[in-house]
C-alpha cells in the first residue's frame, strides 16, 4: 500500500506538471493578446491554475483508483498495468485538447468549450478554415508530445510493480484503502470543504483576463461547459421574474415612438448585406486600420452607426440578430433548433406581407453549415442561391465562392427583380473575409484577415459602381452591417468591447439624408426594428430589437459568448461571467440599476428561449 501511495503521488506530480508545461505554451504562443499584462502577472497566472490543474489530476487519480479497487478484488494484487495506461490514454488526450486550445485562442481570442467543440459535427468547415500544413503540424505536433508526455510518466513510475498476491483480509483492506483513497479525490476535485464547489471564477485574480485565461484548465472547462451547455433547458435566473420584466419593460420605455424619417420614398428596394467578420478595428472611418476607403466612402454618401455591438461572437448568431431580430443565449444559437426557431418573427416574412417582392437569400458557403438552411427557409426566401449555384472555378480553396462572383451575381438579381412593379428585398452574406482568408487578388496587405477585409471593400466598391451605372441606385436602400467582430488587430478577448464593435451603413438613392453619423449606442439586432420603422412596418413582434431612430429612448447594447454576457450602456461596460458568478469585468462609471439591467436583459431572454 505504502508503493501504491508512492505511485498516486508520482501520477499526481506529473499531472500538475504537465498542465503547468501547457500553460507555459499558452502563454508564449498566445502573447500578442497579452495587452501589456506584466511579466508577473503571467507568471502567477500559474500558481494560481494550480487548484483547477488539481481538480483536473483529482478526476484522473479518481478513476486510477476505482480500477485499482476492481483489479484488487479480482486478483489480489496491486497492478499498475491497467492504471498506467489508463493514466497515458488520459495525457494523450490532454495532449490534444491542450493544443488545441492553443491553436483556437490565436484564432479567436476565447478559450476551448463545449460551442466550440460542437464544430466536430462539421469538420469539413474547420478544414476549410486551416491551411493542410497546419492542420498536418497540429497532428504532428500531438503525436509528438503526447508521446513524449507518456514515456515521461512511464519512466517516473517505472518502480511501480505488481505486488504479490493478497489473501483475504488483506485483500479487502487494501481494496478499502484504494478506494478511500480514489473518494478522498473528491475533495480537490470540488476545491475544497466549501458549500459551492470550484468553478472557473477560482482563475479571475488579475485585470488582464489573458493571465486569467491562461489560468484555466482547458480540460478542466472543456468538460465543465458541456455540464452547462444545454440551454435549452436551462433558465438564467437572477431575480423574481416580475422583477426582470419590470426592468425590462423600462429599458424599452420609448422604444415605440415614432422614429425619426430618413428616407425619401415609402417603399425602396432593400439590399442588407452581412459583411464576413468586418470588426470596427479594420474600418477607417471608425478610427480602424484604413482598409476600407469604398465602405468609408459609402458611410460618407449615407448614414453611419458609429456605435453598433454584435449580439455575439459567431456568424450564426448574427444572422438570428440581423434576420429576426433575436438575441441569442450564451450557450447556443436557436438557428441549430427548427422546432424553437420557427416560432420567431422575420424581418422577410413581415417584408413579403407588406408587399415586398423577389426575396433572394445569397450566400456563397455551404446552406447546410449550423443549421442556416431551415432557417433561411423559415424566414420565407423565395429563392435561396448558394455555393451549388456557382462554377467550380469560382470558389476559393477552402470556404466557397470568392466575393466577387457573389456581388456580381448579387448584381444579376437586382437587376432581373427592378422590373418588377413590386419592390424588392436582397439579403447578401459575403464570405472572403473568413478563415483561412483566402482571395484572388494580389497581396496588398501582409496581415492575411486584413488582405481579405481589403478584398471584400474592392468588391463592394466595384459593385457599388455597377449599381449605378445599371440605374439601380437611386430607388434601394442598402443596409451593410458585420455579422460578428473578431480578435483583430488589438488581439481582442472575448472580454474586451473591441472584439464586439462593428460598423453599420445605410446608403443608397432611397436615403433623404447624406454624410449623417448616428452616435445612439446599438446592436446589430436593432437592424430589423430600425428598417422596419422607417418602412412603417409594425416590429412590435420583434420584443429584442429596438428603433435606433426613435429619439430620446434608452441606450444599451447586450451580447453573449459562452456563458458570459456584456452589457453596455453609455456610462460603462461590464462583462458578467455565469461560471464565475460576477462581473469580471467593469469600465466607466457603472450604476447600480446597469449592473440589473444586464442580468434582467439575459433573465428575460432565457425565459422567452425556454417558451419558445
Amino acid at each position: 500500500m505504502i508503493k501504491y501511495l508512492k505511485y498516486l503521488l508520482q501520477t499526481a506530480l506529473f499531472l500538475l506538471l504537465f498542465f503547468a508545461f501547457y500553460q507555459v505554451l499558452f502563454l508564449f504562443f498566445n502573447r500578442s493578446y497579452a495587452d501589456g499584462a506584466p511579466f508577473g502577472v503571467l507568471a502567477r497566472s500559474l500558481w494560481v491554475g494550480l487548484r483547477l490543474n488539481l481538480s483536473m489530476s483529482s478526476y484522473v487519480l479518481l478513476l486510477v483508483g476505482v480500477i485499482q479497487t476492481v483489479v484488487l478484488l479480482l486478483t489480489g494484487r496491486f497492478s499498475y498495468k491497467v492504471v498506467k495506461g489508463t493514466t497515458v490514454f488520459f495525457l494523450v488526450v490532454f495532449s490534444g485538447i491542450l493544443l488545441g486550445n492553443i491553436n483556437l485562442y490565436a484564432y479567436w481570442g476565447r478559450l476551448l468549450d463545449a460551442e466550440a467543440f460542437a464544430f466536430l459535427k462539421t469538420p469539413w468547415v474547420i478544414l476549410a478554415s486551416v491551411s493542410w500544413y497546419e492542420s498536418l503540424a497540429f497532428f504532428g505536433l500531438w503525436l509528438l508530445l503526447g508521446w513524449t508526455a507518456a514515456k515521461g510518466y512511464l519512466w517516473l513510475t517505472s518502480s511501480s510493480a505488481a505486488s504479490g498476491v493478497l489473501r483475504w483480509p488483506a485483500r479487502g483492506l487494501a481494496a478499502f484503502f484504494t478506494l478511500f483513497m480514489a473518494a478522498f479525490m473528491l475533495l480537490p476535485i470540488r476545491g475544497g470543504l466549501g458549500v459551492a464547489p470550484i468553478n472557473t471564477g477560482v482563475a479571475y485574480f488579475s485585470s488582464y483576463n489573458f493571465a486569467n485565461h491562461a489560468a484555466i484548465n482547458p480540460p478542466w472547462n472543456l468538460f465543465y461547459s458541456f455540464k452547462r451547455m444545454d440551454a435549452r433547458t436551462h433558465h438564467y435566473s437572477f431575480m423574481e421574474e416580475d422583477e426582470a420584466h419590470a426592468v425590462y419593460d423600462q429599458m424599452r420605455a420609448r422604444a415605440d415612438d415614432a422614429p425619426l424619417a430618413v428616407l425619401n420614398t415609402p417603399r425602396p428596394n432593400v439590399v442588407v448585406i452581412l459583411l464576413e467578420s468586418f470588426s470596427s478595428q479594420v474600418v477607417g472611418i471608425l478610427g480602424g486600420e484604413p482598409v476600407t476607403p469604398h465602405l468609408d466612402a459609402l458611410a460618407r454618401e449615407g448614414i453611419l452607426f458609429d456605435n453598433i455591438y454584435a449580439a455575439s461572437d459567431r456568424s450564426d448568431k448574427g444572422l438570428v440578430a440581423t434576420m429576426a431580430g433575436y438575441q441569442v443565449l450564451p450557450g447556443y444559437s436557436i438557428i441549430q433548433y427548427p422546432q424553437k426557431s420557427q416560432s420567431l418573427p422575420f424581418m422577410p416574412g413581415k417584408l413579403k406581407e407588406a408587399g415586398y417582392d423577389k426575396l433572394t437569400y445569397l450566400y456563397g458557403g455551404d446552406i447546410g453549415f449550423k443549421g442556416m438552411n431551415s432557417f433561411v427557409t423559415l424566414a420565407g426566401f423565395e429563392e435561396v442561391l448558394t455555393i451549388n449555384d456557382f462554377p467550380a472555378e469560382t470558389r476559393g480553396e477552402k470556404w466557397g465562392v470568392h466575393d466577387e462572383f457573389t456581388f456580381e451575381r448579387l448584381l444579376q438579381e437586382m437587376e432581373k427583380s427592378a422590373s418588377a412593379e413590386a419592390p424588392f428585398f436582397k439579403y447578401y452574406f459575403t464570405l472572403s473575409s473568413h478563415e483561412p482568408f483566402d482571395v484572388p487578388m494580389e497581396k496588398i496587405l501582409d496581415d492575411p484577415y486584413l488582405n481579405s477585409v481589403a478584398y471584400t471593400d474592392r468588391c463592394l466598391g466595384t459593385f457599388m459602381q455597377g449599381v449605378k451605372e445599371r440605374g439601380l441606385w437611386d430607388n434601394t436602400l442598402f443596409v451593410l452591417v458585420a455579422d460578428h467582430g473578431t480578435p483583430g488587430p488589438k488581439r481582442a478577448t472575448s472580454q474586451m468591447r473591441e472584439r464586439y464593435q462593428i460598423p453599420m451603413v445605410w446608403t443608397g438613392g432611397a436615403l433623404a439624408v447624406k454624410d449623417t453619423v448616428v452616435h445612439t449606442l446599438g446592436s446589430q439586432k436593432d437592424v430589423v426594428a430600425t428598417l422596419l420603422g422607417q418602412l412603417q412596418i409594425d416590429a412590435s413582434d420583434f420584443m429584442f430589437s429596438k428603433d435606433l431612430l426613435v429619439p430620446d429612448q434608452e441606450e444599451y447594447a447586450f451580447f453573449t459568448y459562452p456563458d458570459a454576457f456584456g452589457y453596455v450602456s453609455p456610462q460603462g461596460y461590464q462583462v458578467y461571467d455565469n461560471a464565475a458568478r460576477r462581473y469580471v469585468v467593469q469600465e466607466g462609471s457603472i450604476s447600480a440599476l446597469d449592473s440589473i439591467r444586464g442580468r434582467a436583459y439575459l433573465q428575460v431572454v432565457s425565459a422567452d428561449h425556454l417558451e419558445r
